[in-house]
């Protein structure tokens, strides 16, 4: 019996050891793997990481980027070969221009027009006929010469009859009428956005001040070739305005486009020259045949409390002003003025904050697609 019962002891405790071995494996395994929520690949997490980073996502925002700054140096150099062209033209230009002048020239004095300034007609005498004399001094007193000079033939003309017959006739003329006031210049119109009704792929045109500086990678992600990022820092919301034409193409179908402008003007400018320019780029927007959606205005951090007043103030009057046009509008709400999302100026994004930023609009973005 008793060894019966060793064999029976011995046959379990193998068991559980085979079973303790194949476990620990299986659960070292599942911590070593995570997945990433981007790019729904695995990845390695390092010990004691709290964030799960991915090297691939980390290269698709690095290589947007570059995308990006590629872009705006060949729009530069764009610009450079325009300029360089224009100069060869004036260059190639101006020789013929001025040939032409001294033709022009030769024929009006091989004509004999009438001579265009007393000055021109008395050098012109005194070259033909005649000729200067020569003055002796004498006891501190000059004599001249008594010798009349040839009369000069000058033209006589008055060239500016025009104007004094004009004159007379505005002394007849009351004096309100006679001296009118200048108008002013009018502007001219906004330009509009122009696009297509023909069904095609819906292009994404995000456009903006500084705060969508390094916002490319998740923005442009998902489909490079027909999303944009324009950042124009220091822009206002009348420079957004004229900037759009030139953005969306006559051939687009659908645009989405995305506007987060206005937070650098709510310090320097008043609230009501900021609604003015907001309501010049709804006027250029309306039946364009885009998505519209207006970002809200950051809060700033710290005690900057009229600066905050007048940003609220501009976003609850442009979520009005957005259903009335039938704008979308996204608010942003205070969560940017967390600890560690803002700059040690507490206005501009940290790159925490920026990161966090584009994430939120590339899934509006998703959202308004779909």
């Amino acid at each position: 019996m008793a060894p019966t019962r060793q064999k029976a002891l011995s046959s379990v405790l193998t068991r559980r050891h085979v079973a303790t071995q194949t476990e620990l494996p299986q659960k070292h395994a599942a911590t070593q793997l995570s997945g990433c929520r981007e790019c729904l690949s695995l990845a390695l997490a390092g010990d004691g990481s709290s964030e799960i980073g991915c090297l691939r996502c980390d290269q698709v925002d690095d290589l947007l980027s570059l995308v990006a700054e590629l872009r705006e140096e060949v729009e530069r150099l764009r610009s450079i070969r325009e300029a360089e062209r224009e100069i060869d033209w004036w260059s190639q230009a101006l020789p013929s221009l001025r040939q032409k002048q001294g033709q022009l020239t030769d024929q009006s004095q091989g004509e004999g027009d009438p001579v265009s300034s007393p000055r021109q007609a008395e050098g012109s005498s005194l070259k033909e006929g005649s000729e200067w004399k020569q003055v002796h001094a004498w006891r501190g007193r000059r004599t001249f010469s008594s010798s009349p000079t040839s009369p000069s033939h000058v033209p006589l003309c008055n060239r500016y009859e025009a104007l004094a017959v004009e004159g007379h006739s505005s002394e007849d003329m009351d004096d309100s009428q006679a001296t009118p006031e200048v108008a002013p210049r009018p502007k001219g119109p906004m330009p509009r956005v122009v696009t297509t009704p023909t069904k095609k792929k819906r292009r994404v045109i995000v456009v903006g001040d500084s705060l969508l500086k390094g916002t490319e990678g998740p923005i442009c992600r998902a489909d490079p070739p027909l999303r944009e990022v324009c950042c124009l820092p220091g822009a206002r919301v009348k420079d957004i305005a004229r900037k759009l034409p030139s953005l969306v193409q006559p051939s687009d179908y659908y645009p989405l486009l995305l506007l987060h402008v206005g937070g650098d003007e709510a310090e320097t400018r008043s609230t009501k020259a900021i609604k003015r320019d907001f309501r010049l780029l709804g006027q250029s927007l309306k039946d364009s045949g885009a998505q519209v959606i207006l970002s809200s205005l950051l809060p700033v951090e710290g005690s900057n409390g009229g600066r905050n007043r007048r940003t609220q103030s501009i976003n609850a009057w442009l979520r009005g002003c957005c259903q009335h046009h039938n704008f979308g509008f996204f608010d942003n709400g205070t969560a940017y003025t967390a600890p560690g999302l803002m700059n040690s100026d507490g206005i501009h994004l940290s790159q925490r904050g920026k990161r966090i930023f584009a994430q939120e609009l590339a899934g509006l973005i998703d959202r308004a697609l779909n």
